[in-house]
């Protein structure tokens, strides 16, 4: 049973069974992106009633941004990823964090929402990608030594997986959450693309395999939001706060999202920079909070 990483007074509490330890007085400062606390505005009762729970795969649980959490293992939690940093900034009465790296729906379902208190007001989930192959299809079409025909092979298998199995994958996943956490509000967090198509200067794959990868996206990221509108779930959409900061964007925009970089398996997710500017700005305007009620979190995406 994966460990779960509850959000109490500045500190994450590792809950593993009934044995509670500190894991870490991980407190996030300023520097990280985090803001002081401010009232909870969303429909959960204001400052410190909501009970929080983050799931997901490994772009929920910060994999690119760095500062991982030791004990959260290979579940490479940081506390970077937009939900702790949501969690820093509204100081809610309880916070889970179970998202874990490389989790399907499946993962999610069997080993995430079994960890879900009933109590718990809010959620966000960013699953889907995982259940598609979506790593192996970023390699195949962008490493150097890729080729057209296993690029296309990956993305076909992707597709496939997509239009046949994954939509009742996402209903299940998503039924069974909305039975774990009766009274939450689901916020599903979609994907960014990853790559910008505008320039042939580019070492990762052609301008058609990089168009054809974000088409992938935005039909996953379509039919998160189709299937999340039938259960009454809220979708946040980052491609638009990503825009422009995709690997092989224009030199004089800031990249959100990884390259190449070591470890591996950072490469092509958001940044600590991304999960603050383009994930938590965006959950956060969904939640409730946004720009207009003058929320640090969401103006400083501007």
């Amino acid at each position: 049973m994966n460990a779960v990483y509850y959000y109490r007074y500045g500190a994450f509490v590792k809950v593993l069974g009934t044995k509670s330890v500190i894991a870490g007085v991980l407190s996030l400062p300023l520097a990280l992106g985090a803001s002081p606390a401010h009232a909870d505005t969303s429909a959960h009762g204001g400052q410190g009633k909501t009970r929080y729970a983050a799931l997901g795969d490994s772009f929920a649980s910060g994999v690119g941004a760095g500062d991982y959490i030791p004990a959260s293992g290979d579940c490479y939690r940081s506390p970077r990823a937009y939900g702790p940093l949501w969690a820093a900034a509204h100081r809610p009465k309880a916070f889970q964090f179970i998202a874990c790296s490389g989790a399907t729906t499946t993962d999610v379902q069997q080993n995430q929402v079994p960890e879900v208190s009933r109590a718990t007001t809010l959620v966000t989930l960013t699953v889907g990608g995982n259940d598609l192959g979506f790593s192996t299809a970023v390699a195949a079409c962008l490493l150097p030594t890729s080729t057209d025909a296993v690029c296309d092979a990956a993305l076909n298998y992707s597709e496939y997986i997509l239009q046949n199995e994954l939509p009742g994958n996402l209903r299940r996943t998503y039924q069974d959450v909305a039975a774990a956490a009766p009274k939450a509000r689901v916020v599903l967090a979609g994907y960014p693309h990853l790559l910008e198509t505008g320039t042939s200067a580019c070492p990762y794959g052609t301008p058609e395999r990089r168009i054809r990868i974000n088409a992938l996206t935005d039909q996953l990221d379509d039919l998160i939001r189709r299937t999340g509108k039938e259960q009454g779930f809220r979708f946040a959409d980052v491609r638009r706060s990503f825009a422009g900061h995709g690997v092989c964007g224009p030199g004089e925009i800031p990249t959100w999202i990884n390259a190449l970089v070591t470890p591996s398996f950072a490469s092509f997710h958001p940044t600590a920079v991304g999960q603050r500017r383009g994930y938590l700005s965006t959950v956060s305007a969904v939640v409730g909070e946004s720009s207009g009620t003058g929320h640090p979190c969401a103006a400083s995406a501007k």
